[in-house]
């Protein structure tokens, strides 16, 4: 009986000090992480600053390897209403990566209504891509093609970016300046692939 008592008065600190410590550890471990998800609430910056500049980064890669003057990120958006109650149906120039010495149209490019572009949308829609290499001979006439025009581009290479459903969301694009390019078949698959991941970014 004395040595079970000896036992027990030794047993209960040591037992009593573990509890201790393992509360301790998952008190400190349970509030960092209250903290932890505090913090990523509040700076949702940090991450959509991470997957926007991956994205850019991206397309300027892709805009590299073929040597074109831009890459561009087109996405479609709700505009507002008409009287009617009919929603206005937009799109704007969300991303976009230059060469050097050729200017940004990204700030001119916002809300820019769909009736616009329709013909190129219809194509985009029937096959997933639409290739203009002699855009001032065989781009659809439309508000569109003016606007490529009055800001030099001979030639542009479109994308339709699907969702999880096949739906157009955006438009991918790469534009030459200067003089009208064509893209190899094989640059043009290996654009393809990346740009079936690129819905993952919008």
């Amino acid at each position: 009986n004395l040595s079970k008592n000896i036992m027990v008065e030794v047993w209960i600190p040591v037992v009593t000090a573990v509890i201790g410590s393992i509360t301790t550890f998952l008190t400190i471990w349970y509030r960092n992480r209250i903290e932890r998800q505090k913090r990523n609430k509040e700076c949702f910056l940090s991450s959509v600053v991470e997957e926007e500049s991956e994205l850019l980064e991206k397309l300027a890669e892709i805009r590299t390897s073929v040597g074109a003057s831009r890459a561009s990120v087109y996405q479609f958006h709700n505009g507002g209403e008409y009287f009617t109650g009919k929603s206005m149906k937009k799109y704007s120039m969300t991303y976009e990566q230059v060469e050097k010495g050729i200017a940004r149209i990204q700030h001119q490019n916002q809300s820019i209504p769909v009736s616009g572009a329709i013909r190129l949308f219809a194509k985009l829609l029937e096959n997933r891509t639409a290739f203009y290499k002699n855009l001032d001979r065989d781009f659809p006439e439309s508000l569109l093609k003016y606007n490529l025009q009055e800001v030099g581009i001979d030639s542009i290479y479109c994308w339709s970016i699907l969702d999880l459903n096949k739906n157009v969301i955006g438009v991918f694009t790469l534009d030459f300046v200067l003089e009208p390019t064509k893209i190899s078949q094989k640059d043009l698959d290996n654009i393809q692939l990346y740009v079936i991941k690129m819905a993952g970014y919008l």
